[in-house]
């Protein structure tokens, strides 16, 4: 059946929770003790996807390269017992679709559920009949190719001889689907996500992950960065000034503000936090404890996101569906409101942005997916 999936839990207790829970989700739930178990049934149940419980033996890494060796496109989803962003990469980069952080609730996993069921294979089957006509059919079908591929080539040798060169491409799906603050450095990207509390560093390139930091101790609402820090806001109004060392010590917190940040920038010579849901923009003293100096209020419709760079402050407005530019000396008046075409979707949420060398980045989640894209600063 479509909806069949196949889980792989030796602990009785979890059985009792996940087949709950998938029958909530109205899937058709086959549980297995382990990994020979679930091969042994693999190929009867046929299994729109597979969930296997962390922490048992064989580790979910090596149970998902043998089910991976079996059923190449079978969408795997690990089920972590406890938050790990690190270990949740390394299964996502060794082939898992996702993973599903604890404690496994039915909100947490819908969308993976879903998620995997949409990308599970179709399955196909051969005509006994149609390979008795094989000879035949071949000779057509050969010719045909040769036919198709030559009108191909031509078609492909005009297009790259007068067509421009392709653009780089401006959009990138994340490994993580919550991200909450993005700094521009030399040849990477950082960007926090407050699921898995963790900062992930991109190759500017590519966007490959180079590094992952894991942050157990706070969760990240918002990022901005000093020539000599790392600013943290979490969710409790509490931001970290960190080193810019391998771990991102922390040196010193502020008091908890009230409303919390979640947008936080550094224009070159003081701090600047807003809160979206109050729509006030807050100018603070560069120093340990971010003292505030002036609030303004919001002039635009709705405060998604804000930047600023040493000339302006930028916001991504949801409610004028664009980015809006404004003074640094008098917040409360917009220069420019250019639209943003992502704004057509709208499921797609702007979480965070940054300036840099005329570029604005930003990073949103777009359903149960995350997203970092860029586009040149308006004129």
């Amino acid at each position: 059946m479509f909806n069949t999936v196949q889980i792989i839990c030796g602990s009785e207790k979890d059985r009792t929770i996940l087949r709950g829970i998938f029958r909530n989700l109205g899937a058709d739930a086959v549980f297995s003790n382990d990994l020979n178990d679930a091969l042994a049934i693999f190929e009867k149940a046929r299994p729109a996807a597979v969930f296997i419980t962390d922490g048992g033996e064989p580790p979910a890494e090596i149970q998902l390269r043998e089910l991976k060796r079996v059923a190449p496109f079978i969408p795997v989803v690990p089920l972590l017992k406890r938050r790990d962003a690190t270990r949740a990469v390394g299964l996502m980069k060794a082939g898992a679709l996702d993973c599903a952080q604890s404690l496994w609730t039915e909100e947490e996993l819908r969308p993976l559920y879903r998620k995997a069921l949409n990308l599970s294979g179709t399955t196909i089957a051969l005509d006994s009949h149609a390979l008795r006509r094989g000879r035949r059919s071949m000779a057509l079908g050969l010719a045909v190719f040769f036919a198709f591929a030559g009108f191909a080539g031509g078609l492909f040798y005009g297009f790259r001889k007068y067509s421009p060169a392709a653009l780089r491409p401006h959009s990138f799906f994340l490994p993580y689907s919550h991200p909450t603050g993005i700094i521009i450095k030399k040849d990477s990207v950082l960007i926090s996500d407050w699921y898995s509390q963790g900062l992930y560093e991109h190759s500017l390139k590519n966007f490959g992950i180079r590094r992952v930091t894991s942050l157990p101790d706070i969760t990240p609402v918002a990022m901005a960065a000093s020539p000599d820090a790392l600013w943290l806001a979490g969710g409790s109004g509490v931001i970290e000034k960190r080193l810019l060392d391998a771990r991102y010590t922390v040196v010193s917190k502020t008091r908890a503000f009230s409303p919390a940040p979640d947008s936080a920038c550094f224009d070159g010579l003081y701090f600047w936090t807003a809160n979206s849901l109050s729509g006030k923009i807050v100018k603070r003293m560069p120093g340990d404890d971010l003292g505030e100096i002036k609030t303004f209020k919001y002039p635009g419709q709705k405060l998604s996101a804000l930047t600023c760079d040493t000339r302006f402050l930028w916001v991504a407005d949801r409610g004028l569906g664009g980015l809006v530019k404004m003074s640094l000396d008098d917040p409360e008046r917009m220069i420019s409101d250019t639209a943003l075409d992502v704004y057509a979707s709208r499921t797609l949420k702007i979480t965070a942005m940054a300036s840099k060398d005329g570029v604005i980045w930003f990073t949103a989640e777009d359903g149960d997916k995350g997203l970092a894209f860029y586009k040149d600063e308006p004129k």
